[in-house]
């Protein structure tokens, strides 16, 4: 029999390839389809992408590449299975991800049971940001990352440490943007360590602090150092830095906005807001460090600032919340505890769980298409049916720029999901234009659109009926095309 954690993590890969959650991962946006498009053009080409080939707006604009590694990842599994390919790669991170986590919960002592349950609730905190693009590689650094820190906390040990965070920041840089988020985490240590080095306690000394500052900062400057190993070296750090400040950019994602407590999607992060008040309340011995406490402070801050971080928050404060809750649940059920403990080390069931998984992934009927009344599946049909009436350049509604990437290579697209790449001015022109913000008319114009694919009750859909100079091509319940009269064959 296959122990607990693998158990978990077998039943978290089935449910993830599953309907609806398959589809889900691909078809919550077009960034999927967009990565695999990018990553596809790097397996045919064996070159890095450096200018924009996407789209007629900023044709040859330089781009700085930040998760080429995970694109081509996703672009091979795409080869393998289609948009089935992009989940099966998110499913397996996501699995391994809370493998680890339930693996890290026990070698450090909690009961079996607790970790189990803390397991689940972080990863129900984290299901609303599970998409089949590259930031699930960061869910599975942030594990590892934040476990070597500990590690070194408990142990000492800054040589294992240096290597473990230099190694984890070379493939982190190249997988995902978010590698500064393991600086944030590191941060979070270095802090501990002042406030021990400025009010010590009985468990380590002013002197045992001051040490461990020097090796963190050391090995901080280590990890920075290897972060430039990247196609784009030091520019990947600033252009990172400068679209986390643009606080327009950053407003217009609903991933980079404060949750709504009101939406059905808030009840996991509420549970695990409640587990974490109420760890903090049973705890008693031993105290936690400050590290500790500024981690669940800060990423209870960062979580509550932006959606995307919720699913970290939970990794990072997961050890925390299982540790107090360990302690209660030993007191009152040592003895099923001690049990279940020992029935559990003697598993060893891998090969089961592989085979299980090998089975639904290349057996399992796995049928995933992006779902036609979110995305203008009929719309693109209709577009290739008659390709000579589509010459021109294109219009297109923001949400569905990566997946008319995927879709239709032929067609440049107006604008996709990268923003930081595109930059506020841009972004802000092409909402004046779109929302019929004064002076839409002549941006339209200025911008030498022949034909427009938008949503039907789009605010732009609605002006252009009321022109002369634009016909109606095409219209359904979700997409509406309307062709410049005159330009079509341009």
């Amino acid at each position: 029999m296959p122990d607990v954690s693998l158990c978990l993590s077998l039943v978290l890969l089935l449910v993830l390839l599953a309907q609806p959650s398959r589809t889900s991962m691909v078809a919550s946006d077009g960034d999927a389809c967009m990565h695999w498009r990018v990553g596809e053009d790097m397996l045919r080409s064996g070159q890095m992408v450096r200018a924009d080939a996407y789209s007629h707006t900023m044709p040859g604009a330089p781009v700085i590449t930040k998760e080429w590694l995970a694109e081509i990842l996703f672009a091979a599994a795409g080869r393998f299975g289609g948009l089935f390919g992009l989940s099966v790669v998110g499913a397996l991170v996501i699995a391994t991800t809370f493998w680890l986590l339930h693996r890290r919960l026990l070698r450090d002592g909690n009961d079996l049971l607790v970790a189990t349950l803390v397991t689940l609730l972080a990863a129900w905190a984290g299901v609303i940001h599970w998409l089949a693009r590259p930031h699930v590689f960061t869910f599975l650094m942030v594990v590892l990352w934040n476990d070597a820190l500990r590690r070194f906390e408990i142990h000492g040990r800054a040589g294992r440490l240096a290597a473990t965070l230099a190694v984890l920041m070379l493939f982190w840089v190249n997988l995902h943007g978010a590698f500064l988020v393991g600086f944030v985490i590191l941060g979070a240590y270095w802090m501990g360590a002042a406030m021990e080095c400025i009010w010590p306690t009985e468990t380590i000394s002013r002197l045992a602090a001051r040490r461990k500052i020097v090796m963190l900062t050391l090995v901080g400057l280590l990890a920075l150092a290897v972060s430039l190993l990247n196609p784009n070296g030091w520019h990947l750090h600033q252009h990172n830095l400068q679209f986390m400040r643009s606080s327009y950019l950053t407003g217009l994602l609903l991933e980079h906005r404060p949750i709504d407590f009101q939406s059905p999607d808030a009840l996991g992060f509420l549970v695990w807001l409640a587990a974490v008040v109420a760890a903090l309340a049973v705890r008693q011995r031993p105290r936690l460090p400050a590290s500790a406490v500024i981690l669940v402070a800060g990423w209870t801050y960062l979580a509550l600032h932006s959606v995307r971080n919720i699913p970290l928050m939970a990794l990072v404060t997961a050890p925390i919340v299982a540790s107090s809750f360990s302690a209660c649940v030993r007191g009152r059920w040592r003895e099923l505890s001690q049990r279940l403990g020992e029935v559990n080390a003697a598993s060893n069931g891998w090969v089961a769980v592989a085979v299980a998984a090998l089975i639904a992934i290349v057996w399992v009927p796995r049928p995933t298409s992006m779902p036609p009344d979110r995305w203008p599946v009929n719309a693109v049909k209709f577009i290739q049916q008659h390709p000579e009436q589509f010459a021109g350049n294109m219009l297109n509604q923001h949400v569905w720029g990566g997946y008319l990437m995927w879709v239709m290579p032929e067609h440049k697209v107006f604008v996709d999901g990268r923003t930081d790449f595109y930059g506020e001015p841009f972004i802000r022109n092409f909402l004046d234009m779109t929302q019929l913000r004064p002076g839409w008319r002549e941006k339209l114009d200025a911008s030498r659109v022949s034909w427009t694919l938008l949503t039907t009750d789009h605010p732009l859909t609605q002006a252009l009926a009321l022109l002369p100079d634009w016909r109606l091509a095409y219209s359904d319940p979700l997409a509406t095309i309307y062709l410049r009269a005159g330009r079509a064959a341009q």
